[in-house]
């Protein structure tokens, strides 16, 4: 007996069918596209303390406009011992001049592809997981890209001389001496410069987080005053980090560590970053240990349903499933390198 096509419970699918039994047209795109966001943000490092504003463009839209605040200063009321007022009248800030703004659009877009034929699928399916295999491929890859564009951004904020133009970063200039000349260890002289950084900048501690390169952050097991038991005690319980291997907190400050810094015009990784920390330098000559970011200076968006969009279709001609991850977004990064320092570079003296 021959089955019909339409017969159920055959599940068609791919090919763009838009037929109501083609099953398998939705299924892969909606089992797989929670599992490829899920390693997606396994991925990110500052992209995951970055704050999203993609509520802001949940209805559509590219462009999110962000005002800046200038800080509201208190004066005297009464003079002295006087009960008349100190001035004549009270004053109000003027709000009708504009203050600036910060511009986030969301132009830049990534994807990952895979193609996994009928012979692999029978020959493999019972050995191995492909879902769980190639779902965490296509989120590591989304995840890898969009991490490479943040760190990029971060370069171009505190460097001069951006991609060896004339233009500087909002930032340049701001900069915390973190290890001697020409090394990437850090010292105490440096933990004490950054944790002056931050109170500087009227901020706390705890609103701050140092992302290290991994020769930075290894040289932290060289400083006896951050992994010795019998100097810092047994306060961080199991986790001490000799033990451990996890530096979870440097005086106080979050750290984490990277391995995706990007060179000046974000086309490959480096191992041993640099950057411009002088105006008028194009050698990219200082090296840059990390950086150490206010929590709330990134703001990254995605476009609505593109965070990591799953989508798959059969190709016939070759008999496989070919499976795309996609993903639209932007990013901006708020401060300056005056009254509002929220990132600064981690350097060499």
């Amino acid at each position: 007996m021959a089955l019909a096509p339409n017969a159920k419970p055959f599940l068609t699918g791919g090919l763009q069918d838009s037929s109501v039994d083609a099953g398998l047209q939705k299924f892969v795109p909606e089992i797989w596209g929670e599992a490829v966001q899920d390693y997606m943000m396994k991925k990110l490092i500052v992209g995951n303390f970055a704050q999203d504003l993609s509520s802001m463009v949940a209805n559509g839209g590219d462009l999110i406009h962000l005002p800046k605040h200038d800080e509201i200063a208190a004066s005297d009321l009464y003079g002295g011992a006087s009960e008349a007022l100190h001035t004549a009248a009270i004053s109000f800030d003027d709000t009708t001049t504009a203050g600036g703004e910060y511009t986030l659009t969301i132009n830049k877009s990534a994807y990952a592809a895979v193609s996994i034929t009928d012979l692999i699928m029978a020959q493999g399916a019972s050995q191995y997981d492909f879902m769980n295999m190639y779902t965490q491929k296509l989120g590591y890859a989304l995840g890898k890209h969009i991490e490479a564009y943040l760190m990029s951004q971060l370069l171009d904020h505190v460097t001069f001389n951006v991609n060896d133009t004339t233009a500087d970063g909002a930032g340049s200039g701001n900069v915390v001496d973190l290890s001697a000349a020409g090394s990437y260890n850090i010292n105490k002289d440096g933990v004490a410069n950054m944790i002056q950084a931050i109170y500087e900048s009227d901020a706390d501690l705890e609103d701050f987080v140092a992302v290290l390169c991994p020769a930075t952050y290894a040289s932290l097991f060289k400083l006896d005053d951050f992994a010795r038991y019998d100097v810092i005690g047994n306060s961080l319980g199991n986790e001490l980090p000799r033990v451990s291997g996890y530096v979870g907190k440097l005086a106080g400050v979050d750290v984490v560590v990277s391995n995706n810094f990007r060179n000046k015009d974000n086309s490959a990784y480096l191992t041993a970053p640099v950057f411009n920390a002088t105006d008028g330098e194009t050698g990219e000559a200082d090296h840059l240990n990390g950086f150490l970011i206010r929590k709330d200076a990134i703001k990254i968006a995605y476009a609505a349903g593109m965070k990591s969009r799953v989508q798959a279709d059969y190709d016939l001609v070759s008999l496989s499933t070919q499976i795309v991850a996609d993903s639209v977004y932007g990013c901006t990064i708020v401060g300056d390198n005056s009254s509002n320092k929220t990132v600064f570079a981690l350097m060499d003296a």
